[in-house]
């Protein structure tokens, strides 16, 4: 008799246990997909004002995951995949442009899209400044500067 109450004892404790187990996980998923879910729309940037800028490189053919990478790894966001489902949810998808950008730790991810999105100089706007002698940079110049600022910046932790 002693045992079967045991046995119903041990039973009982073990379904107690799972439903705890089942309930904690539920809840650790909805907290994190909650999460989730308010920073894709949230739009904060990484540090406050004035924020730290870097020269970002962005090449013609990058996916959003790939240029979200890039910024992840320069500092500029903290999750490149987050930034990709922002692009995709937002007016800038599939608008992204190749160029070199300055961007900032202190800008918000859809700050940095709509610098991204933007035109640099219109076609007709730089053939009228070569015609009126004006210099105008092109790709091959934006590529050198910053490949040049992330040397200096690179050369600048080193001395630290």
């Amino acid at each position: 008799m002693t045992r079967k109450i045991l046995q119903e004892i041990i039973f009982i404790a073990v379904r107690i246990a799972f439903i705890v187990v089942i309930i904690y996980a539920g809840y650790s998923c909805i907290t994190k997909c909650y999460d989730f879910g308010y920073r894709i729309f949230a739009d904060e940037a990484k540090d406050k004002e004035p924020g730290i800028v870097k020269t970002v490189a962005i090449v013609d053919g990058k996916s959003n995951r790939e240029i979200g990478e890039i910024l992840e790894e320069k500092g500029l966001i903290d999750d490149g995949f987050l930034f990709m489902i922002q692009v995709k949810l937002s007016e800038y998808d599939e608008k992204l442009k190749p160029g070199v950008y300055e961007l900032s730790t202190a800008m918000t991810p859809y700050k940095m899209m709509e610098i991204m999105a933007e035109a640099d100089v219109d076609e007709e706007d730089e053939e009228s400044a070569e015609d009126e002698g004006v210099s105008t940079k092109n790709e091959a110049n934006l590529w050198d500067e910053a490949d040049d600022t992330v040397k200096s910046e690179e050369e600048g932790s080193k001395s630290d």
